[in-house]
């Protein structure tokens, strides 16, 4: 069901989900993923049919694709969240565009999902929606016990008691009431042992002053404060990751708050899983190209404002397509892992190393004094990875080669510095597992 302000009750036997999606591919993949869930999923090949769709049929979820040739994701999220009944609305945005998901968020949007080049994003999609649909259901059913409070505090109390949810009562920061969920979350034997022991004390140091505004809010201001993520320590002193929401409450006269609070562990995995999909490597575990053009970035920015040299170093692996053809794809890719291994071996931990793509890498030597630094690195790179390699019982031999350009001597701008160690790099080819340093026409000459 939808409630006035679009909250949804969750089912047990799956839900109603239109997804709004113009590439016809891509629906009908996660269609059939979500229908093997239990789920019932209507497909619409753009914004307008979507919301004629949506008018027709009382949806649980809907996801909405960011990038649609007709009426595009933001468009259709503003129309819906204009209406004065409309389920949770999931923002599917491609990778690198973060952005538009916070903005689908502050427009309404209950939640996103990141979609990754390696699909890996269709096997969080599902917990997503179960979040949601949770999220919306703990909604309604605080504004179930909000009302019972009015009715009976005996039919409240039940609630409360028969809640997933930790619920607490806090009275001169105490606790005073406990629910069983509460109880359970926090790791104690019984209610018994957490009454009289400060709430604060429950509270990971690194979030205490957050903990703090939220009760200095509440006070201040009266109202409910939204839902924040925070860490607690349990009784038995283990840390659980939590969401927690607070309001105000008058506890046998007195002034008190009534602290809810649940257990975000499977989300906050997932997060990082969508984390380590947007910015790592999954064979290397080695920062992808959009990781590594992030901290570039940022070297550069630091270089232009303090002056600080630093050097790129392009790497191109030297007989790899050899042993990746002879051997197979399965000991080409362990190589690549023990590249990267040695790789992270050679460098400092202010330096950053990703995988390019295919048997190509790339290396930022975050500060240098001068351009033999650099030089140093490179030696010591093609020594390790002129070392044999172990490959399920066969020996490997490779080679590297790589070309270096520095900050600001042979470029002020990403373009103009990847480009001219990528030209180092083919000379250094040519002659193979060496190194060379950029050079202008005019120095070749």
């Amino acid at each position: 069901m939808v409630d006035d302000v679009g909250a949804v009750a969750g089912k047990a036997d799956g839900a109603r989900i239109l997804y709004m999606e113009d590439d016809a591919g891509l629906a009908r993949l996660l269609q059939r993923t979500l229908q093997r869930l239990g789920h019932v999923i209507d497909l619409a090949e753009n914004g307008e049919l979507g919301l004629a769709m949506s008018e027709k049929v009382e949806y649980d979820v809907i996801l909405v694709d960011y990038n649609m040739p007709l009426c595009g994701g933001i468009d259709v999220l503003r129309i819906l969240t204009a209406r004065k009944k409309y389920p949770p609305v999931i923002m599917v945005t491609g990778s690198g565009n973060e952005k538009v998901a916070v903005e689908a968020l502050k427009l309404g949007a209950t939640d996103y999902i990141v979609k990754d080049v390696e699909m890996g994003y269709l096997e969080l999609l599902p917990l997503v929606i179960d979040q949601v649909l949770q999220k919306q259901q703990l909604v309604a059913e605080r504004q179930q016990m909000l009302t019972a409070i009015h009715e009976s505090e005996w039919r409240y109390r039940k609630l409360v008691e028969l809640s997933p949810d930790g619920i607490v009562i806090c009275s001169a920061g105490k606790f005073v009431f406990i629910n069983p969920a509460g109880v359970s979350l926090l790791g104690a034997p019984e209610a018994k042992d957490l009454l009289g022991m400060a709430m604060l004390d429950f509270v990971h140091p690194e979030f205490k002053e957050i903990f703090k505004a939220q009760l200095r809010q509440m006070e201040d201001s009266g109202y409910n404060v939204p839902w924040i993520e925070e860490r607690f320590i349990r009784y038995d002193m283990a840390d659980i990751d939590v969401e927690v929401s607070g309001v105000p409450f008058t506890f046998n006269g007195e002034p008190a708050v009534q602290i809810i609070f649940r257990d975000i562990t499977e989300r906050t995995l997932a997060k990082r899983r969508l984390e380590q999909l947007a910015h790592y490597d999954m064979l290397t575990s080695l920062p992808n190209r959009t990781l590594f053009f992030d901290r570039f970035n940022t070297n550069l920015e630091q270089g232009k404002r303090y002056g600080i040299a630093f050097a790129l170093l392009f790497l191109d692996l030297d007989r790899f397509k050899q042993i990746n053809d002879q051997e197979g794809h399965d000991v080409g890719d362990l190589l690549l892992q023990k590249v990267a291994e040695r790789l992270k071996g050679c460098l400092r931990k202010s330096d950053t190393v990703a995988r390019m793509g295919g048997d190509e890498f790339a290396v930022v030597l975050s500060r240098i004094s001068e351009r033999k630094d650099a030089a140093t690195v490179a030696k010591k790179i093609i020594g390790e990875l002129s070392v044999p390699f172990q490959l399920k019982g066969k020996e490997g031999s490779i080679g590297v080669s790589i070309g270096i350009s520095i900050f600001p001597d042979d470029g002020t701008d990403l373009e103009s510095l990847l480009k001219h160690a990528d030209t180092a790099m083919y000379r250094a080819k040519q002659g193979g597992s060496r190194f060379e340093f950029y050079q202008s026409e005019g120095d070749l000459a």
